[in-house]
């Protein structure tokens, strides 16, 4: 697993405007840092597959009944 330092609250403030969420009061902010280190490390030890295109999401298909 790879170490991460944690998020500072620049670097969550930038994230959010990045996304537009640019209106977010100071609170809501800090709450995203908050669990922005465990997201991060879920996110981390999702199972990846070797290539991209062996990845099942660019194909879906509704059964055909």
């Amino acid at each position: 697993m790879t170490d991460t330092t944690p998020w500072t609250i620049d670097e969550i403030a930038a994230y959010a405007a990045r996304y537009g969420l640019t209106r977010l009061e100071p609170a809501h902010l800090e709450r995203m840092r908050e669990i922005a280190d465990k997201v991060a490390l879920a996110s981390a030890a999702i199972p990846r597959m070797p290539r991209k295109s062996d990845e099942p999401a660019p194909v879906f298909r509704v059964p055909l009944t």
